[in-house]
C-alpha cells in the first residue's frame, strides 16, 4: 500500500462534501466518484478529475482503492459495506449504519471475518467541544449522572419528503432516525448504555412522511440517569433548534448548535484534549495506516440505532422496551 490513502464515495447526495473532504485531505486520494445519477455524477466528476461509476461494485472492484465511503440513503449502507468489504476495502458510512438492526449485526460479521475498518461518519465526535463533555463524563466530573436532553426542532418541506426521506425501507424513521441521530449518539457517547427506552411519534404537519416527523421518547440509562429526547421537522420558528444538555449531581454542560453555552463541572483534566482527526477522512486514512482507532467504531454507531429502533418498537407496544432490543 502506498503512504496515499485512496478512497472511493458512494452517492453524490451528502457524498459531495465527503469527496471534497478527501480532496483537500493531503494524504488521501479520490479515486472514483459512484451515483446512479449521471448527471450529478458527471458534475462531481469534473470538480474532482477522479473515475466515475455507476455501478459502486465495479467501483469497488478498483486495487487503487483502499476505503469506501458509503453516502447512500440510510436503509442501503450495510448491504453496500459488506460488499465492499468482501471485495477488500475499509467502509465509513454516514449515519445512521442502516435502518435494522440485523443487516448492521451482519456487515459487523464481516468486518469481523476480513479485518477490515468499519466505522460510522458522526461529525460531533470531531468537535471539541462534545469532546470536552465526554472526557470530563469518563474522568467523573459530573458527579453522578442525572439527566441528558435533546432538544431539535428543525423544518423540513413537503418536497424534502418527496423521495426516499420519511420512509421506513430507506430512512428508517423521520425527524428520529434522519435529523436527530447525531444528537442520540453524542447523548449514548456521553452518558454510557441505555437500559431502555420508551418512544411516541406522529406525523404532525406532512403530507408526504410516510413515518414521522415529531418524536418524543425517554431513557433510561444502565447508571441510572434518564435522558428525554424531541425531534420535530414542523418548527416555524425563525431559526432552527439543537440543544443537548448534561448534568449531574456536581456539574453540568449545554450545546446550543455547536456552541457551548454552558460547562461547570468539578476537576477537569487540566491537559489539553489529544490530538484528533477533523473528519472522518482524516479518521480513516489514521485507522488504516494503524495509527489510531476509528472514533466511532461500528459496534458504537450500532448504539445510537438500537435506541430509536427501540423508540420506535416502543410506539408500537405502549410501553418500556428493555435493550437488547428484539425487532418485530
Amino acid at each position: 500500500m502506498s503512504d496515499t490513502i485512496g478512497f472511493g464515495v458512494i452517492g453524490l447526495g451528502v457524498g459531495r462534501s465527503r469527496a471534497k473532504m478527501v480532496a483537500e485531505c493531503p494524504d488521501a486520494e479520490l479515486v472514483a466518484l459512484c451515483d446512479i445519477d449521471e448527471e450529478r455524477l458527471q458534475a462531481g466528476v469534473e470538480k474532482h478529475g477522479c473515475g466515475a461509476y455507476t455501478d459502486y461494485l465495479a467501483m469497488a472492484e478498483r486495487d487503487d482503492i483502499d476505503c469506501v465511503l458509503v453516502m447512500t440513503p440510510s436503509g442501503m449502507h450495510a448491504a453496500m459495506a459488506i460488499e465492499c468489504m468482501k471485495r477488500g476495502k475499509h467502509v465509513a458510512t454516514t449515519k445512521p449504519m442502516d435502518v435494522r438492526l440485523d443487516i448492521i449485526d451482519e456487515a459487523m460479521a464481516v468486518a469481523e471475518e476480513t479485518g477490515l475498518i468499519y466505522a460510522v461518519d458522526f461529525g460531533r465526535r470531531y468537535e471539541d467541544e462534545p469532546r470536552r463533555i465526554h472526557r470530563a463524563m469518563q474522568a467523573g466530573c459530573f458527579g453522578r449522572p442525572l439527566l441528558a436532553t435533546i432538544e431539535m426542532k428543525w423544518l423540513r418541506t413537503e418536497e424534502y419528503y418527496a423521495g426516499w426521506r420519511g420512509t421506513w425501507e430507506l430512512d428508517g424513521g423521520g425527524s428520529l432516525a434522519n435529523q436527530g441521530i447525531h444528537q442520540v449518539d453524542l447523548m449514548q457517547w456521553v452518558m454510557g448504555p441505555a437500559r431502555r427506552v420508551f418512544g411516541h411519534y406522529a406525523v404532525m404537519a406532512h403530507e408526504n412522511c410516510a413515518t414521522e416527523d415529531l418524536a418524543l421518547a425517554m431513557v433510561e440509562f444502565e447508571s441510572g440517569a434518564r435522558g428525554s429526547i424531541v425531534t420535530t421537522t414542523t418548527w416555524t420558528g425563525p431559526e432552527q433548534i439543537t440543544r443537548v444538555g448534561f448534568h449531574g449531581t456536581t456539574g453540568a454542560a449545554q450545546l446550543d448548535s455547536e456552541a457551548l453555552t454552558a460547562f461547570e463541572v468539578e476537576g477537569e483534566p487540566e491537559e489539553p484534549l489529544e490530538p484528533w482527526p477533523a473528519n472522518i477522512v482524516e479518521d480513516m486514512v489514521g485507522c488504516i495506516r494503524g495509527e489510531r482507532e476509528p472514533a466511532c467504531p461500528a459496534a458504537e454507531g450500532r448504539k445510537s440505532v438500537e435506541i430509536l429502533r427501540a423508540a420506535y418498537v416502543s410506539a408500537e407496544r405502549g410501553g418500556w422496551v428493555d435493550l437488547p432490543v428484539e425487532e418485530p
